[in-house]
């Protein structure tokens, strides 16, 4: 047998699927359609249901899915395309391996999904010319397929240290990566059994840990030019570079401003040579610049430095700028006498400020084309990642996600930069969201973000790059601000709107897997989403959603509890901003969770059944926000009162009796209920309950739905809900006299600095 499949195959979809007209037909199956799947546990058939939904998995026979049952290669090509989201083509035919053919009764049906593989380099066959369709997979082959299919085979240590003879020397290093991600683990006796035949269950749950964690390779993007600034001897020691010239309309004219970069190429320090800066016209007219106050007067040996200057042409017309002249001029003589010591042809670097377009098309990429910034010596790369659209008011703001990249050998920090919204005649500058300095290691990535406010109708059609300028004119304390730019990128194809970092249905209870490289949220840090419902509310005429989320501290210190925000969109994109709990905990200890909830408040018009969950972080306390994992999320079903899911509680209202006291008082009748109540209350023992946790509130209805009065009890503290029997009292009633028919509502209610959301969990009658 070959030992260096580049993917030796496993995992699962028996022959007997249903054809794809078939499916279309069916409403789609679930763990429920299949006898033996019925004793598994809740997350096992949920990760069931995520695969069999997605059509990657069916059962070998009506009502039977074969849990246990062994899978060739050829069943296993088809779902690992699917899996890793290949290009199939299925109208091939031919086959590169002489043993697969399309002729074949039992096999012949994954010829596509082989080529797919091998296209793919994710299998090289099973020996020379070879693939053995209906061979089995071993465990340790599906840990080599998975790895390789996660685009991980980087990471594998071959000399991975394992005293386990269950795994072949070969598949060591894919094996330990693989229990190390949490793909797969050992059996009960602690060894891996690597060379046992994988059965469907294993290739189910592992499939789906792989699937849940595949991040498309995403393809080579363009890189906009570097441009080449010329170098202009000024001196022997001296030498010039234009960094910017901008050209804006001013009210008596224009206003000109240049950037230059100085940079001294001797051992020692140089004083700035003396020299006019003018600039030309295309009609030959020059106009002498003006040096800015701020400037330095010297430069450090091999070191550079940026001068500013600038001046006022008072002309009432569009006037061409064509070169930029060093000028020395010899005052010691008379008549004094000139000479040109460099000449730079500019025309095609001016930016005119607010009337800037930039129609070079090398200047303005695509998003997520990379590019430097114009002018600046630096090894640092950045791209468009991420673009969002938010109100913090009544005007839309875009917030868009740049990755800075060190690609060069030596720490450096992201320089002062900006970015423009470019709509038809006009131009938003914006400004960056992070506001102090950051500093990149060699090698290292970092996010940064920009906020770019426009009206409330604008389209924009492109970002530009924008670097700040200043000049400081004599005798003035305050400088001239402006910015000069060169180049751009257009807007993604959805104007942003991406569907999220993951794509298959969450399942509840499972880790949130966020975007690589965010400082958020602490990597020993657990989130996972553990209700998700939407109720109707008769009185406020909307719906309350609410989402409880539960942090695990995994490590053995404590973290700090992370304020992210959450959002739900609904299938007409329309999006809603959750209200975070009070939270009272600062940290979470070690090995212990906490439960954080959020509310919703959407239209009586909104019925999705399933939303877009998107987790965001606050951005450098601001009130902007950043999508870092993004997940479809079916609303669960609500609760009977023999069953409330309250996480971490569990809630079985076993029975109930409202009775109803009257009472003589100085003032007259006093009215008062008792709800006897017997209650069933489980809890997961590893979450810690903060202080601010949900309540429970109970509103006396009478028959005609009006309110008689409330009462709210906590989980925690004083007067707290218990299990077992317990009485809880109502006074204060609104009604000055006993009701019949009166029914008990049930509500969670949930404190959020902005005011108590109330959903109701059961009804009482």
């Amino acid at each position: 047998m070959k030992k260096s499949l580049t993917v030796i195959i496993s995992a699962c979809m028996a022959s007997t699927l249903l054809s794809a007209a078939a499916q279309g037909a069916a409403s789609p199956k679930s763990s429920v359609d299949f006898n033996d799947l019925g004793q598994l546990d809740a997350g096992t058939k949920a990760k069931f249901d995520t695969m069999i939904a997605a059509g990657i998995f069916d059962g070998v026979s009506e009502g039977v899915f074969g849990l246990h049952d062994k899978m060739n290669r050829a069943q296993f090509a088809k779902a690992a395309a699917m899996i890793f989201n290949l290009k199939v083509d299925t109208s091939s035919s031919t086959s590169s391996f002489s043993d697969v053919s399309a002729a074949d009764p039992a096999n012949g049906y994954a010829l596509p999904y082989i080529e797919a593989l091998k296209k793919a380099n994710l299998t090289d066959g099973f020996g020379e010319g070879t693939y053995n369709p209906a061979g089995e997979v071993t465990k340790e082959q599906l840990a080599a397929f998975l790895i390789r299919g996660l685009n991980k085979e980087a990471e594998v240590k071959p000399d991975a240290a394992t005293n386990d003879s269950t795994v072949s020397s070969w598949a060591k290093g894919y094996v330990a990566l693989a229990v190390q991600m949490n793909l797969m683990g050992n059996q009960t006796d602690g060894k891996f059994g690597g060379m046992t035949p994988a059965i469907r269950e294993l290739l189910v749950t592992s499939s789906y840990e792989a699937k849940r964690l595949y991040v498309p390779v995403t393809p080579a993007v363009a890189e906009l030019p570097v441009e080449e600034m010329k170098a202009y001897n000024l001196t022997e020691n001296t030498q010039a570079q234009v960094k910017s010239v901008t050209q804006e309309k001013s009210a008596d004219g224009w206003r000109v401003g240049v950037v230059l970069t100085l940079t001294n190429t001797s051992g020692s320090t140089n004083r700035i040579p003396d020299y006019e800066l003018r600039i030309q016209t295309g009609e030959g007219t020059v106009y002498t610049l003006q040096a800015s106050a701020s400037n330095t007067r010297s430069i450090p040996p091999q070191g550079n430095v940026t001068l500013s200057y600038m001046a006022d042409i008072g002309v009432n017309k569009d006037v061409q700028l064509t070169n930029l002249l060093w000028v020395d001029v010899d005052q010691k003589v008379y008549p004094k006498v000139e000479r040109v010591l460099a000449n730079a042809t500019i025309s095609s670097i001016i930016w005119r400020g607010q009337d800037a377009k930039i129609d070079d098309p090398s200047r303005l990429g695509s998003w997520g084309a990379r590019f430097s910034l114009p002018g600046i010596h630096s090894d640092l790369k950045y791209s468009a990642v991420k673009l969002s659209k938010q109100f913090t008011g009544q005007t839309p703001s875009y917030i868009v996600e740049i990755q800075a990249e060190n690609v060069g050998s030596y720490a450096e920090t992201i320089p002062d930069f900006t970015l423009s919204g470019k709509s038809e005649g006009q131009s938003f500058i914006g400004k960056r969201v992070e506001e102090t300095p950051i500093r990149l290691d060699a090698g290292a990535k970092k996010s940064i973000h920009f906020a770019i406010t426009t009206d409330t109708n604008t389209t924009l059609e492109a970002f530009y790059v924008l670097s700040p300028e200043s000049f400081l004119k004599q005798g003035q304390t305050v400088p001239v601000q402006y910015f000069t730019g060169r180049l751009g990128f257009r807007l993604p194809a959805n104007e942003g709107n991406v569907s999220g970092t993951a794509t298959g249905s969450y399942v509840f209870g499972t880790p949130i897997a966020f975007t690589p490289r965010n400082d958020f949220i602490n990597p020993n840090l657990n989130i996972s989403l553990e209700e998700l419902h939407v109720t109707d509310n008769e009185e406020t005429g909307n719906k309350t959603g609410v989402a409880k989320f539960k942090l695990f501290n995994k490590s053995d210190k404590p973290i700090p509890v992370p304020a992210f925000g959450a959002e739900l969109a609904g299938k007409d994109g329309n999006a809603y901003a959750g209200k975070r709990q009070t939270v009272s905990a600062a940290d979470i200890a070690p090995g212990t969770g906490i439960v954080v909830s959020y509310g919703f408040t959407l239209p009586t018009t909104e019925q999705s059944e399933q939303f877009q969950l998107n987790v965001q972080e606050v951005l450098s306390n601001s009130a902007y926000k950043s999508t870092i994992a993004s997940y479809p999320v079916n609303v669960q079903s609500e609760n009977d009162h023999n069953n409330i899911w309250l996480f971490p509680f569990k809630l079985n209202l076993k029975s109930w009796t409202l009775s109803q006291l009257t009472a003589m008082g100085t003032t007259g009748f006093a009215y008062t209920y008792k709800l006897s109540l017997d209650m069933d209350m489980q809890r997961e023992s590893e979450v810690v309950l903060d202080s601010a946790f949900s309540k429970l509130k109970f509103e006396l209805v009478d028959a005609s739905g009006r309110s008689l009065g409330s009462n709210s009890f906590p989980f925690t503290g004083a007067n707290r809900l218990v299990n077992g029997s317990q009485m809880l009292t109502f006074s204060n009633l609104t009604q000055d006299q006993i009701q019949s028919h009166v029914s008990v509502k049930v509500y969670e209610t949930i404190p959020t600095p902005s005011g108590d959301v109330d959903r109701l969990i059961a009804e009482l009658k």
